[in-house]
């Protein structure tokens, strides 16, 4: 079972996306943070396999999380959900190290597909000899 963890400052989407993403994905369990602070705090806890991530959020900003999770958390995929896709904002994520991004408002198809991609990706890169 994968383990994602989805952020967005907005409950109603947040919980929205947790139910949409365990219909789509099918066996995985979907935690979910209001910010990057509790993003943090679920990272310290539980082993994550993807982290899904709105940029605007209140209290630590998605960037500053997206930060955090590339630096101690190297391993784990991050995709981003963001109202604003603009090339200064796909420079900044891709700067981070973000290259799967999908703007607001999106079809769950699409963000289904970019998950799965992630995760398969990351399944082959632990599958090859010498990858942890």
């Amino acid at each position: 079972m994968k383990n994602i963890l989805v952020l967005d400052d907005n409950k109603y989407i947040l919980d929205a996306l947790s139910a949409n993403l365990c219909y789509y994905l099918g066996d995985c369990n979907i935690m979910t943070a209001l910010n990057g602070a509790k993003g943090e705090d679920v990272l310290r806890t539980t082993p994550v396999d993807l982290i899904l991530t709105d940029i605007d959020m209140p209290v630590e900003k998605g960037y500053e999380f997206i930060e955090h999770a590339k630096k101690n958390y190297p391993g784990v995929p991050v995709c981003v959900m963001t109202g604003d896709c603009s090339p200064s904002v796909r420079e900044k994520l891709e700067a981070l190290g973000v290259t799967r991004y999908i703007e607001k408002p999106f079809q769950y198809d699409k963000l289904v597909s970019m998950i799965t991609e992630e995760l398969k990706l990351r399944t082959a890169q632990q599958d090859e000899p010498g990858q942890a």
